[in-house]
């Protein structure tokens, strides 16, 4: 079969969707799922379009599956909680090939088995454009989500990762598609990987919720410049990130060099990292570090929470620079 079949997709759906979980009542077969909601449920929706949110030119059908579960994921891991069922509502050309959609639909089945989520329903229907609209539903954390709204003067500001890996790696495959473009990727696979298969830090931001340590929360989609951004103007203060504090991959200057970008753009900048940026309350970095000791070689502390509003970047010569909202945009 070349184009796909509404029928067929469905049945597929339904065929892979047997886990059973004790708070899914009804799920895929009737006009409504059903599920017990016993406490407060955390809830997020995003859509992804062909062309703007990815490129079917270096996105396999398999990995681009896993990304549209992964970017969804990341937001309930943004406020520490445990993501637990899925709804997909696509929008799919009629000329789309069988093969690509169902190795697409292999790719979302299984991130959802790694983070022991089920898919219980959603839409399809036909359409000009690709489009993929994921709805995820999750449980806080038992001591509560984490906001955006909640840092205050004199917390510590963390990072849970390396910044600009995803963005540089948007950049290589870019360069890539154009054959006047000779680039090298031998040892800035690491990068590619970051882009294309973003890993959600679910299990962190639990752990960081469960610590009582941890003021606001956000995670990096849009760069460290505007994702902290909106912490900072959520909670009505401003941030002051050391520039040298900033962690990296070691094959980020690499890529910067074939690129012919700034590195320090990249890192600041650079959407779809999916780390966590996050704020510690103040005076308790020692035992947060030793709550944490697990998570000790990822974790960096990159700055201050001070009054006022903005995101300030420090150099070491003394400079500051205000970088308040300067990542990515669609």
């Amino acid at each position: 079969m070349a184009a796909w079949s509404e029928r067929i997709l469905i049945e597929k759906i339904r065929k892979s969707c047997k886990k059973k979980d004790k708070g899914l009542l009804k799920s895929i077969g009737d006009d409504c799922c059903e599920v017990v909601a016993p406490g407060p449920f955390l809830i997020s929706t995003d859509s992804l379009v062909d062309g703007i949110h990815f490129d079917r030119g270096f996105h396999s059908a398999h990995l681009l599956g896993r990304k549209s579960i992964a970017v969804n994921l990341s937001d309930i891991a943004a406020m520490g909680g445990t993501p637990r069922f899925i709804l997909l509502s696509l929008c799919l050309p009629a000329d789309l090939e069988w093969e690509w959609i169902s190795s697409w639909l292999d790719g979302v089945l299984e991130i959802l088995h790694e983070f022991d989520c089920i898919l219980i329903g959603g839409d399809t229907v036909k359409a000009k454009e690709l489009v993929f609209t994921v709805t995820v539903l999750g449980e806080p954390a038992p001591t509560g989500a984490i906001y955006r709204n909640t840092a205050g003067p004199g917390d510590s500001i963390w990072v849970s990762g390396t910044l600009g890996s995803a963005g540089a790696g948007l950049q290589l495959l870019r360069n890539k598609q154009n054959p006047q473009n000779k680039v090298l990727f031998d040892g800035l696979e690491v990068l590619l990987a970051a882009h294309l298969d973003p890993a959600p830090q679910v299990e962190l931001g639990l752990k960081l919720a469960a610590s009582g340590m941890v003021t606001a929360m956000q995670d990096i989609s849009d760069g460290i410049a505007t994702d902290l951004a909106h912490i900072c103007k959520a909670s009505q203060v401003s941030a002051y990130v050391e520039a040298n504090a900033l962690p990296f991959l070691p094959e980020l200057p690499l890529a910067a060099a074939v690129l012919e970008v700034d590195v320090e753009s990249l890192i600041l900048r650079s959407g779809e990292d999916y780390q966590l940026v996050f704020t510690v309350k103040n005076g308790v970095e020692a035992e947060f570090l030793k709550e944490l000791e697990t998570y000790s070689d990822t974790l960096m502390k990159i700055g201050e929470i001070r009054a006022g509003q903005g995101v300030f970047l420090q150099r070491k010569d003394g400079e500051t620079e205000e970088i308040s909202f300067q990542g990515y945009e669609h």
